[in-house]
């Protein structure tokens, strides 16, 4: 009796017409192996992401699952069916109508797939539903507004999608919702204050990254119920209404980039359980109001890139909760109020404002501080010793203000400090020991002061990734002991005083990235051990006394984007091995003594945007492969001693901005191909050997502004080469010490001619 009973479960449960939906909506699939379960040997009921009551569906919960492919209309006919979620899968295509038939769901789920097409309108007679997510889709349309028959809806989720239009004013007739996410849309028009009126369960509202325009109505400040509010990133116009007050519960307001106008009103002060504010990037024009100092609950206030303008009121200091607060980016002035010294800041942002005044030493009570940032200021005077005491301080930048001293020894104190930038001010002294403790630096940035002195040894043994010295009065040779490093990404040490050499011990540095040692005194040869550093994007030497020749192993980093090696001593030839380096994309090899001729090799470089080989002794004719480097833009390589004619390929590089050919021994006449050169600006032929005319085409390079072709032996005449130039924006021509002969025409203007 018992296996008959078995036998006629089974068999009716294979017959049950729900088991054959599945099956169904499994064939539609693509290689479904999430629901290799699914099958008549077992009861449906027992299947992967199935539930039943009574051997009828009730939940299929296939969320994450990696389902492929469209969703078959025969799906809603599962009619008992109160949960349905797909989301976080790969379904395509639309959203069958007949999802309406679903007529007991209570929660439906699509979101995160690739569907496309409308919501459709059917939706609309789900009304047991009560959570609607169809989020993170490409879903397009308006809403429909069918959606407001939906009265027992608590969440609705249509974000990340493609809608658009104004929203209907059905949504108003939910008025059980909780939950509304419009976000990351096309909606655009007046927000509905109708909309605001009925919605009194909300407690979060995100319309955010959309269009919506015109003012905020008054009637949000009947969402008293609300927690998150996210309208950023859209078009609004006004100010923030006085009933925004009204949100006693709004813990998160996030704002930015949406149009928002000042004064903010002095009512914000009655959001009393506000945590988050974000008003960045408004043009709010105005000051900080005292009022917001009455906002005891808030941790966090962005205000960035928000005009502002006068002082930080006393007030805020009020906010003893305030762990994030960032003010970069304004007009704000005068200076910082000793109030501020109470909070348990984590975060202080005010970079780029205009506040005065030295620097606070009550900064040392800011023992919870990580960031500190206040570049581009007006502070002066010294570094405060106080700052040491912040205990937790892993980033302080101080830069580009008026600071001046010397930096006290106690700043590594801080022991937490990871960054150090204090770039740009009227530092002085130098920097013996002055880090030694600094035991978790890594980025050290000194660039534009008047530090002087030795560079220590003692860098090597701190973490170091990128040191900054830039624009110093760094004296003495660098440490050896510094290539050592096993951290140091980038070394920047230009405009010093530096002497001595590059030494061998240089390929320890393996993992350099940056190495700029330009306009100091380095001397001796370039060291062949350069060519193991294969991270190496950029190495500036520049404006040294180095010579001999230039290694050939520097084609073993593969990585330079740029090499300036300009303004030294090398001689020899340029090697062929510089054409391995495929990604770089500035060579200067100008004001040396280099000789043989250029090669061709080097047209190989096909993202080069700058080639300057000018000052030199190299000679034999320009490689007409240079026509190849379709991304250059400046190509230098007057006085040399190159010889042949200019050739026509170089017609060809149509991003050619700058072309310098002066002082050569070039002949032949202008390639006329030059007329296609449509993006230069500056072309400089002078003191060659040219002949024949001009290209009449020469007017039609609609930018070009300087044009300098004296002493050579162009022939032509003046007028007749002058006379379509209506459109030329050309300001200076040099025609002098060649066989040209005519008049200027009318047309001519303002034009700059020295014939």
């Amino acid at each position: 009796m018992v296996f008959f009973f078995f036998i006629t479960s089974f068999a009716s449960s294979v017959a049950s017409p729900d088991a054959e939906i599945l099956l169904s909506f499994k064939g539609s699939l693509q290689n479904p192996i999430f629901l290799s379960s699914w099958n008549d040997s077992v009861p449906h009921c027992t299947w992967v992401g199935v539930s039943c009551q009574l051997g009828r569906v009730t939940s299929l919960a296939l969320a994450s699952t990696s389902l492929r492919g469209h969703i078959p209309a025969s799906v809603f006919s599962l009619s008992t069916l109160v949960f349905l979620d797909l989301s976080s899968n790969a379904l395509v295509g639309e959203i069958p109508p007949q999802i309406g038939q679903l007529k007991r769901l209570r929660q439906l789920s699509l979101s995160q797939n690739q569907l496309s097409g409308e919501i459709p309108g059917e939706i609309g007679g789900l009304t047991h539903l009560r959570s609607l997510k169809l989020g993170l889709n490409s879903l397009t349309g308006e809403i429909p507004a069918g959606i407001g028959r939906l009265t027992r809806l608590d969440t609705l989720d249509l974000s990340g999608n493609g809608l658009s239009g104004a929203l209907p004013v059905e949504l108003g007739e939910l008025t059980q919702l909780q939950f509304l996410d419009l976000g990351n849309n096309r909606f655009s028009g007046h927000l509905p204050g109708a909309l605001f009126t009925k919605l009194q369960s909300l407690t979060s509202l995100d319309i955010s990254n959309n269009s919506f325009s015109g003012s905020i109505p008054p009637e949000i400040g009947n969402l008293t119920s609300l927690v998150d509010l996210y309208i950023g990133t859209n078009s609004f116009s006004g100010q923030l209404p006085p009933e925004i007050g009204a949100l006693s519960r709004l813990e998160n307001f996030i704002a930015p980039s949406c149009s928002i106008a000042g004064p903010l009103p002095d009512e914000i002060a009655g959001m009393s359980s506000l945590s988050k504010l974000d008003l960045s990037y408004n043009p709010l024009g105005c000051r900080i109001p005292n009022s917001i100092g009455q906002l005891k609950n808030l941790t966090m206030m962005n205000l960035v890139y928000a005009e502002l303008n006068g002082s930080i009121p006393a007030e805020l200091g009020s906010c003893r909760n305030l762990k994030m607060l960032t003010l970069s980016f304004n007009s704000l002035s005068g200076s910082l109020p000793e109030e501020l010294s109470g909070l348990p800041l984590l975060t202080f942002s005010a970079e780029k404002n205009e506040f005065t005044g030295p620097l606070p030493p009550w900064f040392g009570k800011w023992t919870q501080m990580e960031s500190l940032l206040l570049s581009g200021n007006k502070f002066e005077g010294r570094i405060p010793t106080e700052i040491g005491n912040c205990s937790s301080l892993q980033h302080i930048s101080l830069s580009d203000n008026l600071l001046s001293g010397e930096i006290p020894r106690e700043i590594c104190n801080a022991v937490s400090l990871q960054e150090i930038d204090l770039n740009g001010n009227f530092l002085s002294g130098n920097m013996d020991e002055v880090f030694l403790h600094c035991s978790n630096l890594t980025q050290l940035v000194l660039d534009d002061n008047r530090l002087g002195g030795g560079i220590p040894g003692y860098l090597t043994d701190l973490p170091l990734m990128v040191i900054d010295l830039d624009s110093n009065n760094f004296s003495g040779s660098i440490p050896v002991s510094l290539w050592s490093s096993e951290t140091l990404m980038e070394f920047s040490a230009g405009n010093n005083q530096l002497e001595g050499i590059l030494p061998r011990e240089i390929w320890k540095a393996g993992s350099l990235q940056r190495l700029v040692l330009n306009n100091n005194q380095l001397r001796g040869t370039i060291p062949k051990e350069i060519g193991n550093l294969t991270a190496l994007s950029v190495l500036n030497l520049n404006s040294n006394f180095l010579e001999g020749s230039i290694p050939f192993e520097l084609g073993n980093c593969g990585s330079l984007t740029t090499l300036d090696l300009g303004n030294n001593r090398l001689n020899g030839s340029i090697p062929d091995q510089l054409a391995d380096l495929g990604q770089l994309q500035c060579l200067v090899l100008s004001h040396n003594n280099l000789s043989g001729e250029i090669p061709g090799s080097l047209a190989e470089l096909t993202n080069l945007t700058t080639l300057d080989l000018s000052g030199n002794r190299l000679a034999g004719s320009i490689p007409s492969e240079f026509g190849q480097c379709s991304k250059l833009q400046g190509l230098y390589i007057g006085n040399n001693l190159l010889s042949g004619t200019i050739p026509a390929s170089l017609g060809g590089l149509g991003s050619l901005v700058k072309l310098n050919l002066t002082g050569n021994q070039l002949h032949g006449s202008v390639p006329t191909s030059f007329s296609n050169l449509k993006e230069l600006s500056h072309m400089d032929l002078s003191f060659n050997d040219l002949d024949g005319q001009l290209p009449s085409t020469l007017p039609e390079m609609l930018n070009l502004v300087g044009l300098f072709v004296q002493h050579n032996r162009i022939s032509g005449c003046l007028d007749q080469f002058l006379s379509n130039s209506v459109s030329w924006r050309i300001e200076t021509l040099n025609l002098s010490h060649n066989m040209i002969n005519g008049e200027l025409p009318a047309s001519i203007g303002n034009l700059s001619v020295n014939t």
